[in-house]
């Protein structure tokens, strides 16, 4: 009887040892299918990682690899992305109305072309108008296109930048009724220049010390200047005077 019990102990113990062994080749099948690479020799300081997935089988290259460099986690938000879910109050038939910044032209013939980047600005009178259009349409790529490195309101990041200008910064409570710019000033040199100019707004709420319908009226000095290789003028700074309680030191444009 205890030889019987030995001859069935070695058996169980050849059948296990069996299993074990298939398990590990198994195992190693499976770990050699793909592997992610975190690091590679000579790689540049700062490089993302790259995930390399071996080609196992279906290919005749001995290291046929497929190479992504996704990576781990959601890639950042694109700009475009983040622009193309904001509203607008762009109407249907833009380029066949009148222009919102007053000139008596339509806004195909007047700043429709600096909204979509056909032109530049040339002169500080087309920064003013053109973003006062971008204001009144909700153009929010327009305004940050057209802001100087060197203003208060501008940020590296474009998308937190588009993302403020989206919550807060468009006067979302009122509705633009006119634009009464003064003539260019001469700033210290030919790159710069200024312009006084008055935007009225309607109030659509009672919000803020406004009353729904409530008319009031901006004014604002602002300053613009000229730079890159295109020479095209954008808006750098503004000192702005308001009734509106709450708007003293909003700057329009």
């Amino acid at each position: 009887r205890l030889r019987a019990t030995n001859i069935i102990e070695v058996k169980v113990a050849l059948i296990m040892h069996a299993m074990s062994k298939i398990l590990f080749l198994t195992l190693l099948g499976f770990t050699t299918g793909f592997s992610i690479i975190t690091s590679r020799p000579n790689a540049a300081v700062g490089a993302r990682p790259t995930t390399a997935l071996a080609a196992k089988g279906g290919s005749k290259k001995k290291n046929g690899i497929a190479r992504t460099t996704k990576g781990f986690g959601a890639p950042p938000p694109k700009l475009e992305d983040v622009l193309a879910k904001m509203k607008t109050r762009t109407p249907d038939n833009a380029n066949e109305v009148d222009c919102p910044c007053g000139s008596g032209k339509t806004h195909g013939e007047c700043c429709g072309p600096f909204l979509s980047g056909e032109k530049k600005c040339l002169t500080p009178s087309d920064v003013l108008r053109s973003r006062y259009t971008a204001f009144t349409w909700r153009y929010i790529k327009y305004i940050m296109d057209t802001t100087h490195e060197t203003c208060r309101d501008y940020r590296e990041d474009r998308v937190a930048w588009a993302n403020d200008l989206n919550k807060g910064g468009m006067f979302d409570s009122f509705t633009f009724v006119k634009l009464d710019p003064s003539k260019e000033e001469d700033g210290e040199n030919e790159n710069e220049s200024f312009i006084e100019f008055k935007v009225t707004l309607r109030a659509n709420e009672d919000r803020g010390g406004s009353v729904a319908g409530q008319e009031t009226i901006i004014s604002e000095r602002s300053r613009f200047v000229r730079a890159g290789a295109d020479e095209a003028w954008t808006y750098a700074s503004g000192e702005v005077r308001s009734d509106v309680a709450g708007l003293e030191d909003v700057a329009l444009n």
